[in-house]
């Protein structure tokens, strides 16, 4: 039964570190559509790019949808972009 137990817990982990990695690189994929619409450079963090833990998925995806909201004008503009971020 302990094993049965900590299989489930093991795979709930599992389940839910991906979903986290999902959402960041759903994230990713919004704002590198939305600046190719917008023919701005798009640099991703590559290899470098930090764990994505649930707070950070968070903030990736709102920061998403600000700036799929924005018009090509605001995302050449680093201020809107940086409030963004924020």
């Amino acid at each position: 039964m302990k094993k049965l137990l900590f299989a489930g817990l093991l795979g709930s982990a599992a389940l839910f570190s991906t979903g986290c990695a999902n959402a960041c690189d759903k994230a990713t994929s919004t704002i590198e559509s939305k600046y190719t619409e917008c023919d701005i450079e798009f640099a991703s963090g590559g290899d470098d790019e930090p764990e994505c833990t649930e707070a950070r998925a968070n903030q990736e995806e709102k920061k998403a949808e600000c700036i799929e909201k924005g018009t090509c004008a605001q995302l050449r503009d680093a201020n809107y972009v940086l409030s963004c971020s924020t």
